[in-house]
């Protein structure tokens, strides 16, 4: 099911039909109706027979009971009962939807092809007679508009889509709690009452469900469709577009999970997705005969007409038929390799929207059948791969379990919808993911190079081992494991892979994949980078000498990687309260981020060796920050649960993006980034748009919306290569201890540090010597020796930019504007 916060079609659909049962069992029961001819739900009546004040229970509100009810209420006189508009509101909904679908499939035919013989819902005939009984009771105007609505149902609700319309949340529904519905008629009573399930279960019924079901999807699967369309333009990065995906996939899981027990009875969600193609197709012009639908409405499903490729595709079939033949070639033990050319040739370069019915399902068929094969070598051979996307999750369900989940169909259908976008373009997302891979394990490399002979008691051989296991991940996959057992299996078989079978083909191939892969290891990196700046204290102390430099008119230039740090993790990573500007700020501020007192340094008379100048508490460190991405660090790993999408997470998402959308209708006319600096502070912070804690509901499609901005917005902070940063500011540090050291022997004797790794006290005494206490006068001469080496490395070429080099060449574009706005 949906999570709380989120809702779907269906379910305000279903919240519609249990509060008409809900308002008309508690007004009839405060009319005097006797309670107990309605009946607990379930386990609710064994609790019925102990009665206990203030504890709620379910009941449920037979159809039949309906009517009853209704002409209960209307002849009451101890109380006479006004019906109120929101009843009138709510029943004619529920009408107007049902009624405009039994329209619909009468008109197309539905009703001749499967032999249906009602010409009416039975739940709409019901309805209708309580809506008629109750007529009396209603304000005159809603009664008449009651009416009115009735008689011409199918012309104002055209058809079922546009009758799910009443359902479409409006900026003003998704502010506010929910619809308003009747509430019960007494709010001390706290019985829940819900309608009977039949209400939801003969056939008609189950199609209604279905295109409910469907409507919610076409929603999702439009967002997906714009992430792509915008990634192919330039506008998200892969491990975005592919985090957004994913969830939305989830999301479409959740709301599919919801209605699919309603078609048990009828043969199963594929009977019923098949039924509704078949109405779908009739409804388009398409004959019995051309279906190969018998007169008893039995589908040849050995026979499919490629010519409804449009419908089929519409409603899921398409990829259900693929995932249905490639299960049935399935064989234990087996890998299923199929020689290239089998299913056709697939030219990405080809224009798709000219393509002709047959052409675009062969073209599918081939995609899918490679997917299909390469999944299927990771689920069977490749135990330890790093991510499992919704697709390979639902590849490996349907293996276990021999069903084809609903979930995967439409996971799969998604991974055809971005081939369909992308065309030759789908393979950049590989080749970021390879890049950006390949200069992590460089960069984890070099660290751990530099670092050789380099210790410190906060950074252990634990954490010199969780980077050596990141690199070796990271070449593993460079090796191809995936094509490296197909090509074992296949030599096994006396059938060896063509030399030109693509090396790589599932990453390749899916750009999902390569973005969550891309983004495994980008959060592993961040994390990595995060704690070694603090084990260090490299870059935070450096900030720190820079300040200084910088606020004493001694710096030559900016240095860009340090002014990023300062806007990537903020002013409060570097500094208790503002940044210093005055020279016995600096000292104090130094000595409070490392958790020292001040009397520690300040004396250079009483300066001892061996006096020690860690903390007990130890410094304060640079926090993670990133939390929308960071929500995701372990979600795509094997076996990992599935978001649980709380308020506080939805609202975590919905506070952070910090994109802003011009809309005209559903169309999206242009996005820019939020500049205002209050309005990113508050960002930032996530006080922004707290919509589900106040109440709010939101439908799934906005949620992975909002998901692929914050997302967006996160990328640079968490892609910033903080390894690299870490050792050009401990170089500059070692340069800057050379260049000091006569000076620091002079005022703070030779026992100023002892071990190269206290490099970041340099900085202390530095400022310890600009802080003017009693007799001791200001001394900048460490500052300008300092200044001298900083300003030697910052023109030495690209030296202080190359972090954000790093970025640019990864296809993050890094831009740092100079604001001289003291606010």
């Amino acid at each position: 099911m949906l999570p709380a916060p989120l809702v779907s079609v269906y379910q305000q659909y279903k919240q519609d039909t249990d509060s008409v049962a809900s308002w008309l069992a508690s007004t009839a029961k405060a009319c005097g109706y006797p309670a107990d001819l309605l009946k607990p739900v379930g386990q609710a009546k064994k609790k019925a027979k102990h009665k206990h004040k203030n504890i709620s229970s379910k009941y449920i509100v037979a159809l039949k009971d309906f009517v009853p009810l209704a002409q209960f209420i209307a002849g009451s006189k101890k109380p006479v009962v006004d019906v109120p508009e929101s009843f009138v509101a709510t029943i004619n909904r529920v009408i107007n939807v049902r009624s405009s679908f039994s329209n619909r499939l009468a008109e197309h035919g539905k009703k001749t092809a499967f032999q249906v013989e009602k010409s009416h819902s039975f739940f709409v005939g019901i309805l209708e007679q309580v809506r008629e009984s109750l007529r009396p009771r209603m304000p005159t105007a809603t009664a008449a508009w009651a009416e009115s609505s009735s008689s011409s149902s199918a012309d104002a609700l055209a058809n079922a889509f546009e009758a799910l319309k009443v359902y479409e949340p409006s900026d003003d529904f998704l502010k506010a709690p929910d619809i308003k519905r009747p509430e019960p008629e007494k709010a001390t009573d706290k019985v829940v009452y819900e309608a009977e399930g039949a209400a939801y279960s003969d056939f008609e019924d189950a199609m209604f469900a279905y295109s409910v079901m469907l409507e919610d999807l076409r929603k999702i699967r439009a967002q997906i469709l714009f992430i792509w369309q915008n990634y192919r333009d330039g506008a998200f990065d892969v491990a975005t577009a592919a985090i957004a995906t994913n969830t939305a996939i989830e999301l479409a899981h959740n709301v599919a999970e919801e209605v699919i027990p309603l078609f048990r009875s009828h043969g199963g969600v594929w009977q019923v997705a098949m039924n509704y193609y078949h109405a779908a197709a009739l409804a388009s012009g398409f004959s019995k005969e051309s279906m190969n639908i018998s007169d008893g409405g039995r589908d040849n499903r050995t026979a499919f007409n490629v010519k409804t490729y449009d419908v089929a595709n519409n409603t899921y079939i398409n990829v259900y038929r693929f995932l249905e033949g490639f299960q049935a070639v399935l064989r234990p033990n087996m890998l299923p390799l199929f020689k290239q050319g089998v299913f056709g040739t697939y030219d990405p370069t080809s224009n798709f929207k000219t393509k002709s019915p047959a052409e675009k399902f062969q073209e599918d068929q081939v995609i899918m059948m490679e997917v299909f094969g390469e999944l299927m070598a990771i689920i069977r051979t490749v135990p330890n791969w790093p991510v499992e996307d919704e697709f390979l999750r639902g590849m490996r369900e349907m293996e276990d379990t021999k069903k084809i989940p609903f979930y995967l169909v439409f996971a799969a259908q998604t991974y055809l919808d971005i081939h369909h976008i992308l065309r030759d373009d789908v393979e950049r997302g590989f080749f970021q993911m390879s890049n950006e891979t390949n200069i992590m394990r460089n960069n984890l490399k070099s660290h751990l190079e530099f670092h050789q002979n380099l210790k410190i008691d906060g950074w252990t051989a634990k954490h010199d081992r969780a980077l050596k296991d990141t690199e070796s991940v990271i070449g593993w996959l460079g090796t191809d494991p995936i094509h490296q057992v197909k090509d074992e299996y296949a030599r096994r078989q006396g059938m060896p892979l063509s030399p030109d079978t693509p090396q790589y083909n599932l990453l390749r191939q899916s750009p999902v994949m390569s973005g969550l892969i891309l983004h495994y290891f980008r959060l592993d990196l961040y994390d990595i980078g995060i704690a070694a700046a603090n084990a260090w204290g490299s870059i935070t102390y450096m900030e720190h000498l820079y300040n200084a430099v910088e606020k004493e008119g001694l710096l030559g230039g900016p240095w860009e990687d340090m002014d990023f740090m300062r806007i990537l993790v903020g002013q409060d990573a570097f500094y208790v309260g503002e940044a210093p500007s005055v020279p016995e700020d600096y000292y104090k501020k130094f000595c409070l981020q490392m958790g020292v007192s001040a009397a520690t340094l300040a004396d250079r008379n009483k300066r001892r060796a061996k006096v020690a100048l860690e903390s007990r508490a130890g410094p304060r460190g640079i926090k993670m920050g990133a939390p929308v991405s960071v929500m995701f660090q372990n979600r795509f790993t094997r076996r990992a649960p599935g978001m649980v999408w709380t308020t506080e997470l939805i609202d975590n998402v919905l506070s952070r993006s910090e994109w802003e959308e011009e809309n005209d209708g559903d169309q999206i006319v242009s996005m820019s980034r939020v500049i205002d600096p209050k309005m990113l502070t508050e960002i930032r912070k996530g006080k922004n748009k707290k919509l589900a804690e106040d109440g709010g509901r939101l439908p799934p499609e906005k949620l992975v919306r909002s998901l692929l901005f914050a997302l967006q917005s996160e990328i640079m902070e968490v892609a910033f290569p903080y390894l690299l940063m870490h050792r050009w500011c401990w170089t500059v540090l070692r340069t800057v201890k050379e260049q000091c050291d006569p000076l620091l022997r002079e005022l703070f004797t030779p026992a100023y540090i002892e071990r190269e790794n206290q490099l970041p006290f340099v900085v202390g005494w530095i400022l310890a010597a600009m802080n003017s206490s009693g007799e001791v006068l200001q001394d900048r001469r460490l500052l300008e020796s300092a200044a001298v080496v900083l300003n030697t490395f910052l023109s030495a070429g690209p030296s202080g930019s190359i972090c954000s080099s790093v970025l640019e060449t990864i296809g993050i574009h890094v831009q740092v504007e100079n604001d001289d706005d003291s606010e």
